[in-house]
């Protein structure tokens, strides 16, 4: 499986995520349009 394999791209890719984790989501930052937060819910 070479997606698995320890490469450059793939490195970046875990710190941008990490950083995205802590930094964004775990804050309840919203990442989508904000038409998205009223989809499907009765007004």
């Amino acid at each position: 499986m070479s997606l698995l394999k320890d490469t450059e791209l793939n490195h970046m890719a875990k710190l941008m995520f990490k950083w995205a984790y802590f930094n964004l989501l775990l804050k309840g930052a919203w990442l989508g349009p904000p038409d998205l937060m009223m989809e499907g819910k009765v007004r």
